[in-house]
């Protein structure tokens, strides 16, 4: 479903990524693991098509186009902090063609309901990484793209990213770039990069 071959990336004479293999079939959730500076966000920004491999590729069975079935959630992306909760969802919900309606139970899900007209940037950190997560989520990706995903989260925040991994293997793949022991025991794979 999701297959990186000899992908590798250089930033000027500094190579990130080399000669990375990987394969994951429907239902597999990967952890991308390796020392700080080693790829894993490069990895991630790659199958979301943010970044150009320099040499090998990525492909994805999903309509051939991984970014177009992908949802990323990363630290380096915040969601607009003038924008509420509700409004930063309705804005990635209407670029993506999807109805408003089911947006409240969205919010239900990553427990964001009670605090849906909070301006974005008056939310704790752990109540915007819940956001993000749920940005990633709203159009139920095939591919889910998650970068250090707990940072932040309390242990109920855990509990919902748990929750969320399990669903996806119904409905795919995810990669998730981690260095944290807890979150690398809820993947079925490993990738190591670095």
């Amino acid at each position: 479903m999701l297959q990186g071959e000899n992908v590798g990336k250089r930033y000027g004479t500094r190579a990130v990524l080399r000669g990375l293999n990987f394969s994951l079939q429907r239902g597999q959730v990967a952890a991308v693991v390796g020392p700080n500076g080693a790829g894993k966000s490069t990895l991630l920004k790659i199958v979301a098509g943010l970044v150009q491999p320099s040499v090998g590729q990525v492909t994805c069975e999903l309509a051939g186009a991984p970014r177009l079935w992908c949802g990323l959630s990363a630290p380096g992306a915040p969601l607009p902090r003038e924008l509420t909760a509700r409004e930063n969802l309705e804005f990635i919900a209407r670029l993506r063609g999807l109805s408003l309606a089911s947006m409240d139970a969205h919010l239900d899900v990553w427990h964001l309901r009670p605090r849906r007209n909070d301006l974005t940037g008056e939310l704790s950190s752990g109540l915007r990484t819940r956001l993000q997560l749920a940005a990633a989520t709203l159009h139920a990706p095939g591919v889910l793209l998650l970068d250090e995903p707990s940072a932040n989260l309390d242990e109920a925040g855990r509990e919902l990213l748990q929750a969320l991994l399990l669903h996806q293997r119904v409905r795919g793949v995810a990669l998730v770039a981690t260095n944290d022991d807890r979150e690398a025991a809820l993947c079925d794979v490993r990738i190591e990069v670095g």
